[in-house]
């Protein structure tokens, strides 16, 4: 099938069900993934170009995380920095901890509850990132800190991953961990140079042309992620960082404006492509595992957040904001129970059971993350809960 063809009939399946969704008063992302599972090969088998999808989305993130680095500054990280690393370690700890003893409970081996444990710390931040940028809640302090702890939880992502690779390619961990906080390290001082002394001293001259200088931002964000994933980083942290480095600038709010609608039509296709690649196996006798831990992520998880964020002195009302935007899993999640596949420690059964558990926990907290205001002062009415308006 033509790729314009094949792109044309998606976004009117898209077009269709977010118009359903929106007359519901309901989430488009559920839409767009709904969209991607309608074109998978369980049902139309509509995807043919891959390929060309996954260079349109990560178009989209890249955008996504670029446009939300505008909104950031280096105050922001002293702000809410110490927040954010405890509570992105400790939710990675304890999800971990508590996913391993209901995994081993269900009956799964070690190995197999220590990979399942573990897919399920992880959060998506590009779910997380577009629902508040939709709320206008990136700059508030629970947004800030949720960007933080994401930002957080995509490094230990990276080791995870490492770790797993290590195996797969009989390299020795150390020497990759290594080599991989050096790159980090040194990644962020050249840009940290090339921004102080390179580009704030070119961004007033290129800024006397409108057109080039959105341009130039669109070419610094895209240089930025490339570098980052060359070095096997990934392109969020990369883009985010782009953004960052021109948080400073006069022009961001323009620039945002200008990118924002590009933004919404690649990261439609992510979420479309996402719907597309989950995988439906026989999953009859996961059904109990997939409601447990479904529970645990859409429950568990905020309850792990809030007790944290209750202990930094934080709000209860930024404790239980914060809290909401962990009920899901991420793509990372998939790849990570994917490569344990490859290196042959787990069945492919289970990469269906997490696939589940992601739609899932990907629907119910997209409603939790829109409607966390108004599910605060529902639940604060309660006496249980009554502590939340202290």
């Amino acid at each position: 099938m033509n790729v314009f063809l094949e792109i044309s009939i998606i976004i009117i399946i898209a077009t269709l069900l977010g118009g359903v969704l929106r007359f519901l008063k309901q989430p488009l992302i559920i839409g767009y993934i709904l969209t991607g599972i309608l074109i998978s090969p369980y049902f139309l088998n509509l995807v043919q170009s891959n390929e060309t999808l996954e260079i349109f989305s990560h178009i989209g993130i890249a955008f996504l995380l670029f446009i939300v680095g505008l909104g950031l500054d280096i105050k922001m990280f002293r702000e809410v920095g110490k927040a954010s690393i405890i509570t992105g370690l400790g939710q990675v700890v304890f999800t971990s901890i508590f996913g391993f003893i209901i995994a081993k409970l269900m009956g799964f081996s070690a190995l197999t509850s220590l990979y399942i444990a573990v897919a399920l710390t992880f959060s998506s931040t590009i779910i997380i990132m577009k629902l508040l940028t939709d709320k206008g809640d990136t700059e508030k302090t629970y947004g800030k800190i949720s960007i933080g702890f994401l930002i957080v939880q995509d490094l230990v992502v990276v080791f995870a991953l490492l770790f797993i690779s290590s195996i797969s390619t009989g390299k020795e961990l150390h020497t990759l961990i290594y080599t991989t906080v050096l790159s980090l390290v040194g990644l962020l001082t050249c840009v940290w140079l090339f921004t102080k002394y390179v580009i704030q001293n070119i961004l007033h001259h290129v800024a006397k042309c409108e057109e080039y200088f959105l341009l130039f931002s669109i070419g610094w964000c895209f240089l930025l992620a490339t570098v980052f994933y060359y070095f096997e980083f990934s392109i969020e942290i990369g883009a985010l960082l782009a953004g960052v480095t021109l948080a400073s600038s006069p022009f961001k709010h323009h620039i945002a404006e200008k990118i924002t609608p590009i933004r919404d039509f690649f990261l439609i296709l992510f979420f479309v492509l996402l719907g597309s690649q989950m995988v439906f196996e026989d999953i009859t006798k996961y059904i109990l595992p997939i409601i447990v831990f479904s529970i645990f992520i859409l429950i568990g998880n905020p309850l792990i957040v809030i007790t944290l964020m209750k202990h930094l002195g934080y709000s209860h009302k930024t404790g239980f904001l914060c809290g909401l935007t962990v009920a899901q899993i991420s793509e990372f999640s998939l790849i990570l129970i994917t490569l344990g596949i490859t290196v042959g420690h787990l069945q492919t059964e289970i990469l269906s059971m997490v696939t589940v558990i992601g739609l899932i926990t990907i629907a119910g907290s997209s409603y939790l993350i829109m409607y966390s205001e108004k599910i605060f002062y529902w639940l604060s009415k309660f006496k249980i809960f009554r502590e939340f308006e202290r």
